[in-house]
């Protein structure tokens, strides 16, 4: 049993027995006055003695067990980052997620209807300029074609002879200048159906990559329907989406650096060409893009990185050019709404400190006001802490 559970035990069976003992003493007292027997002690001095006791015993157990009870506050370990630390927090550079974009984005299709008979390309596959890269059945064209072809001879042949003929003078000139009409006329005719046959045969317009193959072999292909998408990759776009706070302060021309992680954190040097005026799907971000060259092609659609700009004009930041950013989880809200975050002093003890908080990163939060850059920023454990809570840095 813990000590607390004791001394009200204790208590309880002091009480009753001085309970008894003063109802005896009282019997006793009426039976000395009715025997007129003289008494040397008084049932209320019997009492007092005995409560005297129990006082006095109930005072130095409560001492002894406040002299149990009482401890210093335990030493919490933490993490913290250092502000002055010029791999910590405190950057000139804000990092945007980006995404690559092929330059040129081709839906490849057909300009008549047929079956087609071959697609002998597959998705990720690189293609030259020129190489065919489908083709339909051209059998209902070349046989239009070789019957208007016939009609053109014919015509041809006619229109020869009548020539010759109004070169004599034997017959009027309107006649030559119809039998001419109805050459022309037929070769046109030829000449149109043959372009049918050509666009039977699908080719690669530029050089890139086959992105999506929407039909096979076998289907029916209609003009103007997309079978093949084509992605011309000699150069690629970063696509960034920016906060409507940060927009204005990026124009065509601004120097960007971009880290691709899947090139083994390579990074590359572009140039904004195009300042977004429509929110992205009603938020708001608007997007920026980003010229960037791929002269040896690996820069491929679809890739992630990582996109700093530097400090742009405007920018709410320190006078050195700084911007304070400590991670998300170091701040934290209290009852009243007020952002705060816990540093440790020299004394390795943590104080609270009040901040207003800025702009909200993807490495971080800023911090407007309520540190000065020079801090030890509590950023893990701190959800024990208190302020003046003794603290040890883990490792």
């Amino acid at each position: 049993m813990s000590t607390i559970v004791l001394l009200n035990i204790f208590t309880l069976l002091i009480n009753q027995v001085g309970l008894r003992i003063y109802v005896f003493n009282k019997t006793l007292c009426k039976y000395y006055r009715q025997k007129n027997i003289k008494r040397s002690i008084s049932p209320m001095k019997t009492t007092i003695t005995l409560a005297g006791a129990v006082v006095t015993a109930l005072w130095f157990t409560g001492c002894a067990n406040s002299t149990k009870l009482k401890s210093t506050p335990d030493t919490l370990a933490v993490q913290v980052i250092n502000l002055a630390d010029e791999a910590s927090a405190v950057n000139d550079r804000i990092v945007y997620d980006g995404t690559l974009e092929a330059e040129k984005t081709i839906d490849l299709s057909f300009q008549v209807s047929g079956t087609i008979l071959s697609l002998p390309v597959k998705s990720g596959d690189y293609v030259k300029k020129g190489q065919l890269v489908g083709s339909v059945d051209e059998t209902t064209y070349r046989n239009q074609y070789n019957g208007q072809l016939a009609q053109a001879k014919l015509a041809k042949e006619n229109y020869t002879r009548v020539n010759e003929v109004f070169k004599k003078g034997s017959i009027a000139e309107i006649k030559m200048l119809e039998a001419k009409s109805n050459y022309e006329q037929a070769n046109s005719a030829a000449r149109a159906t043959y372009q049918n046959i050509v666009h039977t045969h699908l080719y690669a317009p530029v050089s890139g990559y086959i992105g999506n193959k929407s039909a096979e072999a076998g289907a029916v292909a209609s003009p103007g329907q997309p079978v093949l998408q084509l992605l011309d990759t000699r150069s690629v776009k970063v696509m960034v989406a920016v906060p409507e706070s940060e927009i204005n302060q990026y124009k065509a021309g601004t120097p960007a650096t971009i880290t691709i992680e899947a090139l083994g954190a390579q990074s590359l040097q572009g140039k904004v060409t195009e300042v977004g005026v429509l929110a992205l799907n009603g938020s708001a971000n608007y997007n920026i893009k980003i010229a960037l060259p791929n002269n040896n092609l690996m820069l491929r659609p679809g890739m992630l990185c990582k996109v700093s700009f530097g400090v742009a004009a405007g920018r709410n930041a320190k006078t050195d050019g700084k911007e304070i950013i400590i991670p998300v989880q170091a701040v934290q809200v209290d009852e009243k709404g007020t952002n705060f975050l816990f540093i440790m002093n020299a004394q390795h003890k943590a104080v609270r400190k009040n901040v207003i908080t800025g702009q909200l990163y993807s490495k971080g939060i800023t911090i407007k006001s309520g540190l000065s850059g020079n801090e030890q920023v509590i950023t893990s454990g701190y959800q024990k802490l208190a302020d003046q809570t003794p603290v040890i840095v883990s490792k």
